[in-house]
């Protein structure tokens, strides 16, 4: 398979596919930008769409409300993450790490505003068990970096990749709404980083045997 210009060595994706992920890029920058700006409260969907350039109703064919950013945020984290680890050549437990790293400094940079966000989400009905469905691309992540620890025999394979990295990433989703309630971050960093270390003593296989 080439990879020139009339034989791509990979399938690109449809013209309308492309303008629809701009649009909800443009979107959320806006969203974002605005949020930055003023308190999440005062920032209506008309002032998103308004500096986004697109109608109302295209708001809400990419998201259902304005609580749904964080989950667009958390997906955006961990496509960036996934970029930045595709260079790093480490076991899976550092590249866990590494992930954790990455995902902290990018809701460090944004604390303020998605600690707004946070609040506002958990306070609508029956959103507790919406935010635990965490973001399917962060989770997705740590699944795919745990499979492939057990395939290196780093961790035990006697626990599912898919239980494993729903168990950490929630456990993870509810450190932040904790801190979105508290607003003590070093205590949310903490817990973070320990929540991972019980998870790496459970994941490890001693003696380069699987329990």
């Amino acid at each position: 398979m080439t990879d020139d210009a009339n034989h791509p060595a990979y399938p690109t994706i449809s013209r309308r596919e492309r303008k629809k992920r701009d649009t909800r890029r443009r979107i959320l920058d806006a969203a974002m930008q605005l949020m930055s700006d003023k308190p999440y409260d005062d920032v209506r969907i008309e002032d998103i769409c308004l500096a986004a350039d697109v109608a109302n109703a295209t708001f809400f064919l990419h998201f259902p409300n304005k609580s749904a950013l964080v989950l667009a945020f958390n997906d955006d984290v961990a496509a960036k993450i996934a970029e930045q680890l595709a260079e790093v050549q480490a076991t899976a437990a550092e590249r866990l790490k590494r992930l954790l790293d990455i995902y902290l400094a990018e809701w460090g940079a944004h604390r303020h505003l998605m600690r707004q966000i946070v609040l506002e989400f958990i306070s609508q009905p029956a959103s507790g068990a919406a935010f635990n469905e965490v973001s399917p691309g962060l989770l997705g992540l740590v699944g795919t970096i745990i499979a492939n620890g057990q395939k290196a025999n780093e961790f035990t394979p006697a626990i599912a990749p898919e239980t494993a990295g729903l168990a950490l990433v929630a456990a993870w989703n509810a450190i932040a709404i904790s801190w979105a309630k508290t607003g003590d971050t070093k205590q949310a960093t903490d817990a973070h980083r320990q929540t991972l270390e019980i998870f790496l003593q459970g994941l490890l296989a001693r003696d380069g045997l699987p329990r």
